[in-house]
């Protein structure tokens, strides 16, 4: 399980998660196999693996102050909803996607 990001009982529950994402469009559909694994089947805004689809929604940027941040709203679907997929998934693509800071 991703320790930084809980899957929440509503999530397992209904197989849907959904991430907002500080991160451009293009850099994240290059990096997505890394997070996701192969074989991926890429249309326009959605990709679709083994039991799970993806739809990725350019947002408006977060700007604070002179800062503008790209944001991206990330939709993953299961089928079926199993728990113990959704966690292996989310775990790896959560920690192939998480960025350090200071």
């Amino acid at each position: 399980m991703s320790a930084a990001f809980p899957l929440k009982p509503e999530e397992l529950e209904s197989g849907r998660v959904v991430r907002l994402m500080s991160i451009e469009r293009d850099e994240f559909f290059r990096m997505l196999p890394g997070g996701a694994g192969l074989p991926l089947v890429h249309r326009g805004e959605t990709v679709c693996g083994s039991g799970w689809a993806l739809t990725a929604e350019v947002q408006p940027s977060l700007n604070i102050g002179l800062l503008s941040l790209p944001r991206l709203r990330v939709q993953i679907d299961f089928v079926p909803a199993d728990a113990a997929k959704m966690l292996e998934f989310m775990s790896r693509f959560d920690r192939h996607f998480q960025r350090g800071g200071g």
